[in-house]
């Protein structure tokens, strides 16, 4: 179910239920912000259409998150199989997958190592996976793209070549994560000193072409570089360690501390 809520007379959504547990926990909105959902026929107050607060979260001591159906419950309600805390009710439904060979479908977020595992388009939790920071709603929009690093040999043939395999054969995946406000703004920080630098490069690289200056191009050469490597090392944020024809991703750049709060990948 999408839900919509409303913040200083501004409509904003929609999210889902997850989502809208995370923005109660961040203190984003309250028991008293208007929502609304398709069927409601006019908008209410959250306690009025949802009486349970939002659950802790995963794995913090007052609850664990079911793998299967994403809800969380008391350590003493839930059992974990091949890996992953599971509900009662959820028990049939997951030890069915597993015998099917398939993924559990309700978190849709785990953690295999230092890596982060998910489908493109899986809503992540509300919090900034860089630092594990309430993230209070802001989503960044990222577009990973991979291929086999065997792809890359093609560069010893031919740079053409290797950029027309490498559009045709990549995967892409999307995913919406969470940022707070520091990294929000060593972000744009990042990106803006890195444009500035590259930008001074190339002007001081055409003066050095128009004027013949040997000082001149190497100090256009410095900048673009600084440009670049400063821009990518402070823009950073997350990167495709692989990605299947399924959809499936690993992601690397992801904080410990986000990491450590998601069950285990069951997949193979």
């Amino acid at each position: 179910m999408n839900w919509y809520y409303a913040l200083d007379g501004q409509q904003t959504g929609p999210v889902s239920e997850t989502q809208l547990d995370e923005l109660v926990r961040s203190g984003k909105i309250n028991r008293d912000t208007p929502v609304w959902h398709e069927g409601m026929a006019d908008w209410q107050r959250l306690h009025e259409v949802r009486a349970a607060g939002p659950p802790p979260l995963p794995g913090s001591p007052s609850g664990v998150v079911c793998m299967e159906c994403g809800r969380t419950f008391p350590p003493g309600e839930v059992i974990k199989l091949n890996q992953s805390w599971v509900c009662a009710q959820c028990k049939p439904i997951f030890l069915q997958r597993l015998s099917e060979g398939a993924a559990p479908s309700g978190v849709g977020i785990w953690r295999q190592g230092r890596r982060l595992v998910t489908r493109s388009e899986t809503p992540f939790p509300d919090r900034c996976v860089k630092c594990n920071a309430p993230a209070n709603g802001f989503r960044l929009k990222r577009v990973l793209y991979w291929v086999h690093p065997a792809c890359y040999l093609l560069l010893l043939c031919n740079l053409l070549i290797l950029l027309i395999v490498y559009l045709i054969v990549r995967k892409k995946a999307i995913l919406h994560i969470g940022l707070c406000e520091k990294h929000r703004v060593q972000r744009k920080m990042g990106l803006a000193v890195g444009w500035a630098g590259a930008l001074v490069g190339i002007a001081l690289l055409i003066g050095a072409a128009a004027f013949q200056s040997g000082w001149t191009a190497l100090a256009g050469v410095a900048a673009l570089l600084f440009g670049c490597i400063y821009g990518g090392v402070r823009a950073s944020t997350v990167a495709a360690a692989k990605i299947t024809k399924e959809n499936v991703v690993w992601v690397r750049g992801v904080h410990r501390d986000f990491l450590d709060q998601l069950p285990e990948w069951p997949g193979p």
